[in-house]
């Protein structure tokens, strides 16, 4: 996580070198579902998506090709559901991520709009640091879940729109490395991503 801070900061130090810089908070919604496969006897495995949020802050650096790093507190998790092999029995895991995500996006203004705005493009990869995990078996809640790694990887694109100093952006999040620490168990945290940013400078 620290590392993740030390590139945003030296990226904001770089700003002088740019022609437009701006800066503000973020709050966005989260849809997310962890793709599972779990090397085991299950007759099936179906993973569903979990709401959550996000808040935190984003800097713009550049004009028509520009950079955006952000750095955003984040809900996310899923619900997956394992039916036995042998009995039929269907349990249900439903877990909840708390996060820090860090994204550094490469963006491109496609459109100028009249009203002083954009239509964007953007993609990049986005670092999770995860600070806490919880989750619940058939509405039980498990004590000491502590089932996922410290850092996953993950892969944004997305488009967005400006108008004047309000900034919204639609983003989906393809999970690139594996979130669960179990053993037989890969996981990938997929997320569709809705957020508004203010452009304070």
């Amino acid at each position: 996580m620290r590392k993740g801070l030390l590139v945003i900061l030296m990226l904001l130090v770089t700003v002088g070198a740019y022609s437009q810089f701006s800066i503000g908070p973020k709050i966005g919604v989260n849809v997310a579902k962890l793709t599972t496969d779990l090397k085991s006897d299950f007759a099936d495995i179906k993973s569903s998506s979990k709401t959550g949020f996000q808040f935190g802050a984003f800097a713009r650096i550049g004009d028509k090709f520009y950079l955006q790093p952000e750095i955003l507190w984040s809900v996310k998790g899923g619900i997956v559901e394992f039916t036995q092999d042998l009995s039929g029995t269907t349990n249900k895991y439903d877990t909840k991520l708390t996060a820090v995500d860090i994204p550094i996006l490469v963006g491109y203004k496609l459109v100028k709009l009249p009203v002083a705005g954009n239509i964007r493009v953007f993609g990049g990869p986005i670092a999770t640091f995860i600070t806490s995990s919880k989750a619940s078996l058939d509405g039980v809640s498990l004590p000491e879940f502590e089932n996922y790694k410290s850092t996953i990887w993950s892969l944004g694109v997305g488009a967005g729109v400006d108008v004047l100093m309000f900034s919204l952006d639609v983003r989906y999040e393809f999970g690139l490395s594996n979130a669960s620490d179990a053993t037989d168990v890969t996981q990938k945290s997929n997320v569709f991503n809705i957020s508004l940013g203010w452009k304070i400078l």
